[in-house]
């Protein structure tokens, strides 16, 4: 927990890698395409599917950002 507070204050994290890491342990490998395609959409400011899914979405983020 010390190191990611580190890593997360001096730059040497990177969410999105962080991210298809996750995805790949805990959905699938299948889905990691997917979830980084809509990752970099939200980060540009596209929607990615209705209301629901991207509050999922964004809940999945944020599970991703505590863990690491």
């Amino acid at each position: 927990m010390l190191f990611g507070r580190f890593r997360k204050r001096h730059g040497l994290y990177d969410l999105r890698k962080e991210l298809a890491a996750w995805v790949r342990e805990n959905i699938g490998p299948e889905w990691v395409d997917e979830a980084l395609d809509k990752y970099d959409k939200l980060n540009r400011g596209e929607p990615i599917g209705g209301l629901q899914e991207t509050i999922v979405f964004i809940d999945m983020v944020e599970k991703v950002k505590a863990e690491c």
